[in-house]
C-alpha cells in the first residue's frame, strides 16, 4: 500500500502545472487585448472639425462619456477553468481529510465519547481486518482501555489507503465536476455570469461537502440534517432552477464517496434538493419561502417513509430521522435568509427579496424622479409594465425587468428639461444647442444614471439596465439633421450613446420595449397593422445595427416579444367614453350635439359624433 501523501503530491503538482498553462494563456490573452486597445486609441485619435461656437469637440465628449467599469473579477479569462481546478483537488482533501491529517486524538479511558470514532483506513488489528470508516466506538459510549488501543492502532494506519481508492475517486470527482462545468457553459454562455454563478454553485457543494464529512464520519448531528435542501434553494434564489437538479444529483454523488452508500439516506437528500428548486422558483417574499421550506420538509419525510416501507424497516425508530428530515427543511430557509444578504454583497448576486425592495415606488430615488421628471416617471412605470408582461411570455425574468425599467432613466432627473416627455408645449431647449451638444446632453442621462446607480448602491443587475437600454445606439435625430445641414461633423460615432450593447435577454427586452414606447406615442392611429409595423421596424432596426447580437434573444423569442408589445400598444390606446354634464346646463352651439361625445385616441385629431 501507498502512502496517500504521495498522491496529494502528484495531484498538487498536476494543479500547479495546470494553472501555469492556464497563466500563458491568459497571458497571451493580456498582450492581445492591449495591442488591439492600442491600435483603436490610434485610430480614435484622429479629431474631428467641428461647426459652430456651440459644438463641443468630440475628443472632450468622448473623454467625458467613459463609464467605469464596475470592480469585478468575473470577467477574468479562463477563471472558469482556474476555478474547478482549484474545486477538484478540494473536494479530493474533504473526502481523504482523516487520511492527510489525525482526524482525532485517542480518547482517554472511562470517558463518555463525544463523537464518533471511525477508522481512517482499512488496517489489521488482533488479527482481525477493520475496514475504512468502520465504526470504532460509537457516539456517546463509555470508552474502554480495548476502545483506546483500537483508536491508536487506527490513527497509526491512518496514511495507507489503497492506490486503487484514490484513483477511482480523483476520476470521479473530475468526471462530474467536469460535465458541471460544461453544463454551466451551455446555459450560461457569457463568462461573467458563468465565473459568478460557478463560484456560488462550487461554495455550496464544499459547504455541503464539509457538513457531510461532519455528520457521517463524526455523528456531530443527524444526516438527515445534511444541508443539501439549503444548497437547493440558494442556487434557486440566486441563480435559477434549471441547473439545480443537476448540481444536486452531482453533490450527492460526492457525499456518498465521503462514507459508506447509504441508498435511503440518498433518496431523502436528493427529493430535498430537488423539491426546493421547483416550489420556491416564484417565491417573491420571505414569508413564501419559509411556506414552501415548509413543503420541502414534508416530502423529505414522506420519501424517508417510503423507503423505510421499501426495504422493510422498522417504523419504531423512524422518528428522530423523520423529525430531522422535517427540520432540514425548515432550516434550510432559515440559513437562506440568514446568509443570502452576504452572499448578495460578496458575489454581486440580486435575489428576489431585494428586487421586491426596490419595486417600492416610495424609494427617494424614485420620487425624486417623479418630481424633478414627471414625464419620465411615467414614461418608466408604462415601459415597466409592458416588459414584464413580454419578460414572462419569453421566459426571462419578469421581476428584474420590471425593476430595471423603474430604473433605467433615472439620470434624466438632472437635466429633465431637455427630454421631450418633461418639455412643455412649445418649449424645446435643444434650439439653443448645436447637434454634437445637444447629443450630448441626452446621452449624459446614461452616465449620470450610472454614477447614482453606484451611490445608491443598486444592485449590479439593475444597474446594467441603464447603459444597456441604449447600447451604442444611433441618435438618429441628430445624426441625420447634422447630414441635412452638410455639417463638417460626418462620424456617426459623435452621435451614439456609451454602450454597452444589451448583454442579457431582459435589458434587451427594455430597449425594445422603451423604444416602442416612445414611437407609439406618435401614431395618429392605433390600429394593428399601424403598430405592429411601427413594432416591427424598430425591432429590425436594432438588429441592423447589431445592438442585440448579444443579448441571447432567439428570431422566436424575438417574433413572441413583436406580439406582445404590439397586443399591449394597441390596448392602450383604446376608446373612452366621456360623461355628459349636468342634464340642466347647455352651451351655446351644442343643442344639437349628443351627450355623449366619444374622447378621442391619444395622438389623433379630435372627432365629435353627431346627434
Amino acid at each position: 500500500m501507498a502512502e496517500i501523501y504521495q498522491y496529494s503530491v502528484a495531484i498538487l503538482i498536476g494543479v500547479a502545472i495546470f494553472g501555469a498553462l492556464l497563466g500563458l494563456l491568459r497571458l497571451q490573452h493580456s498582450r492581445k487585448m492591449r495591442s488591439a486597445k492600442g491600435l483603436i486609441r490610434k485610430l480614435e485619435g484622429t479629431a474631428v472639425p467641428v461647426v459652430g461656437t456651440e459644438e463641443l469637440p468630440e475628443k472632450a465628449l468622448q473623454d467625458g462619456e467613459i463609464l467605469p467599469l464596475r470592480p469585478s473579477l468575473y470577467g477574468i479569462p479562463y477563471l472558469a477553468w482556474i476555478i474547478t481546478s482549484l474545486v477538484i483537488p478540494s473536494v479530493f482533501l474533504i473526502l481523504f481529510f482523516e487520511n492527510l491529517t489525525d482526524p482525532y486524538s485517542p480518547p482517554a479511558a472511562q470517558s463518555e465519547a463525544w463523537i464518533a470514532y471511525r477508522a481512517p483506513a482499512a488496517f489489521e488489528f488482533r488479527g482481525k481486518q477493520v475496514p475504512r470508516h468502520q465504526l470504532l466506538i460509537p457516539k456517546g459510549t463509555l470508552v474502554t482501555d480495548a476502545d483506546r488501543s483500537l483508536v491508536q492502532e487506527a490513527l497509526r494506519n491512518r496514511e495507507r489507503v489503497r492506490p486503487e481508492s484514490v484513483l477511482g475517486t480523483l476520476l470521479i470527482v473530475t468526471i462530474f465536476t467536469l460535465i458541471l462545468l460544461y453544463h454551466t457553459n451551455f446555459l450560461y454562455p457569457r463568462s461573467t455570469e458563468k465565473n459568478k454563478n460557478l463560484i456560488l454553485i462550487y461554495l455550496m457543494i464544499l459547504v455541503v461537502l464539509v457538513c457531510a464529512k461532519a455528520s457521517l464520519f463524526y455523528e456531530v448531528f443527524s444526516p438527515y440534517l445534511i444541508p443539501v435542501p439549503w444548497a437547493g434553494l440558494m442556487i434557486t434564489v440566486l441563480i435559477n432552477r434549471r441547473i439545480v437538479p443537476l448540481i444536486m444529483l452531482i453533490t450527492l454523488i460526492f457525499v456518498s464517496l465521503a462514507s459508506q452508500f447509504d441508498f435511503g439516506l440518498f433518496l431523502v437528500l436528493l427529493s430535498g434538493g430537488l423539491v426546493s428548486g421547483s416550489w420556491v422558483r416564484q417565491a417573491r417574499r420571505r414569508s413564501e419561502l419559509m411556506a414552501a421550506s415548509f413543503m420541502v420538509g414534508l416530502v423529505m419525510v414522506f420519501v424517508y417513509l417510503c423507503e423505510l416501507v421499501l426495504t422493510g424497516g422498522g417504523l419504531g425508530d423512524a422518528f428522530p430521522n423523520a423529525v430531522a428530515a422535517l427540520t432540514n427543511g425548515i432550516i434550510a430557509a432559515l440559513l437562506t435568509l440568514i446568509f443570502l444578504p452576504v452572499i448578495e454583497r460578496l458575489f454581486d448576486f440580486t435575489s428576489p427579496f431585494r428586487l421586491m425592495e426596490l419595486l417600492d415606488l416610495n424609494v427617494p430615488v424614485l420620487k425624486d424622479l417623479f418630481f424633478k421628471a414627471p414625464g419620465t416617471y411615467q414614461h418608466s412605470l408604462a415601459v415597466a409594465n409592458i416588459s414584464e408582461n413580454v419578460a414572462n411570455e419569453i421566459g426571462a425574468n419578469g421581476l428584474l425587468v420590471r425593476v430595471g425599467a423603474y430604473y433605467h432613466d433615472i439620470g434624466k432627473m438632472f437635466r429633465p428639461e431637455y427630454f421631450i416627455e418633461n418639455q412643455m408645449a412649445g418649449e424645446n431647449l435643444h434650439e439653443e444647442l448645436g447637434l454634437v451638444a445637444s447629443a450630448a446632453v441626452l446621452r449624459s442621462h446614461v452616465t449620470m444614471g450610472v454614477q447614482l446607480a453606484r451611490k445608491i448602491g443598486l444592485p449590479g443587475a439593475v444597474e446594467d439596465f441603464i447603459p444597456q437600454h441604449h447600447g451604442t445606439s444611433t441618435i438618429d435625430y441628430f445624426y441625420f439633421k447634422s447630414k441635412e445641414l452638410e455639417s463638417e461633423i460626418k462620424s456617426e460615432r459623435v452621435f451614439k450613446y456609451p454602450g454597452p450593447k444589451p448583454q442579457s435577454k431582459e435589458t434587451a427586452i427594455v430597449m425594445i420595449v422603451d423604444s416602442c414606447e416612445a414611437a407609439c406615442r406618435l401614431l395618429e392611429s392605433r390600429d394593428d397593422e399601424t403598430v405592429r409595423n411601427l413594432v416591427s421596424r424598430i425591432v429590425n432596426r436594432k438588429m441592423e445595427q447589431g445592438e442585440l447580437d448579444h443579448s441571447g434573444l432567439t428570431i422566436g423569442e424575438l417574433k413572441k416579444i413583436e406580439d406582445t408589445v404590439t397586443h399591449v400598444l394597441k390596448s392602450t390606446g383604446h376608446q373612452r367614453i366621456a360623461y355628459p354634464s349636468d342634464s340642466g346646463s347647455t352651451q351655446e352651439g351644442d343643442s344639437q350635439e349628443s351627450s355623449l361625445r366619444v374622447v378621442r385616441r391619444r395622438g389623433a385629431p379630435e372627432k365629435q359624433s353627431s346627434g
